[in-house]
């Protein structure tokens, strides 16, 4: 507010009279002066400027006896916010310290007056701002993201967020709530994240234990391959029948049992159905088949001339020999 001077005739005791002059300069810094630091002392013809702001509208400048008048006329109230240059934040009507040196006949309550509004292209001084619903709603969807319903909410705190930091840059400090925005969109984008890695895990786990049995059936085909060579070099000295148990071709054989087991059937000491038989059996033969079988109902199966195989086993098999 520019200085503004007022002249007072005062008289004194001693029939002196002399010229008051005041002077109220605009301050450099907002933070500088605040209205409680303001005399309250009555202007008289002095213009002080004076912004209003009711229900997040934003009204004036009135000169202070326009607002006096407004007051007593119930136009204003006392629970309307004021703000004049050199103030640091706005105060409640009741306590401005302007109006406290000739306070009016103020009603305590009265309804809204028709007030006149800032004239075009002019910018009002800042005022409390009021918080975002959108801000509110990003964060509570962002937090129920992680408790109830993941997809949904993670999708609805991303948009509310990305709403309410637009209307808050787009408010000019009349709204708040970026930081709870910020917070619902980073829980919303964090929960997206979760989805995503859950929906990854479930796609690569089948993949993984697929890889793994292929491996186990490999190192499990390997072990009765061993087996049924060793059967063979015992048939060789036993004219060409194989043994009738397994536990026969150990030590000579085979250097101990840990060939008959398998890693498709951890915890088995056999993990093998031996049926026995001749080195001039048919060729095609089943020899030796596996405990395991996959889902699919496949086995290692290997058969007298040596091949081996993942698959099913056939109908017509003979009962295997006891061990």
């Amino acid at each position: 507010m520019r200085g503004a001077g007022a002249a007072l005739n005062c008289n004194g005791n001693r029939n002196l009279s002399r010229e008051i002059k005041i002077t109220i300069k605009e301050p450099r810094s907002a933070g500088t002066t605040t209205l409680d630091t303001i005399p309250p002392v009555h202007l008289g013809s002095a213009r002080m400027e004076i912004y209003i702001a009711r229900d997040g509208t934003r009204l004036g400048p009135f000169p202070l006896e326009e607002v006096r008048r407004q007051l007593a006329s119930g136009q204003l109230t006392p629970n309307d916010l004021a703000w004049m240059q050199g103030a640091q934040d706005w105060v409640p009507l009741a306590s401005f310290p302007p109006l406290q040196s000739a306070p009016p006949n103020i009603p305590p309550t009265s309804p809204q007056g028709n007030l006149n509004p800032a004239p075009a292209g002019y910018v009002a001084p800042p005022q409390p701002g009021q918080t975002s619903g959108a801000a509110i709603a990003s964060l509570v969807l962002g937090i129920l993201s992680f408790l109830l319903c993941p997809i949904i909410g993670s999708i609805a705190a991303i948009i509310c967020g990305h709403i309410a930091r637009g209307n808050i840059r787009k408010s000019s400090g009349t709204l708040s709530g970026d930081g709870m925005a910020l917070a619902g969109l980073i829980m919303g984008y964090l929960g997206f994240a979760f989805i995503g890695l859950a929906i990854f895990a479930g796609m690569a786990l089948p993949v993984f234990g697929e890889v793994q049995l292929r491996g186990n059936e490999v190192k499990s085909l390997a072990n009765a391959k061993q087996i049924q060579i060793a059967c063979r070099l015992y048939a060789m000295d036993h004219q060409d029948h194989f043994p009738a148990k397994l536990d026969e071709l150990v030590p000579k054989y085979l250097p101990d049992r840990s060939t008959f087991s398998s890693p498709l059937s951890p915890g088995e000491k056999l993990a093998y159905e031996y049926f026995g038989g001749a080195e001039n059996d048919p060729p095609g033969q089943v020899l030796l088949m596996s405990t395991f079988k996959d889902r699919r109902g496949k086995r290692i199966i290997v058969h007298v001339d040596g091949s081996g195989l993942v698959g099913i086993p056939p109908a017509n098999l003979p009962e295997p020999l006891p061990q």
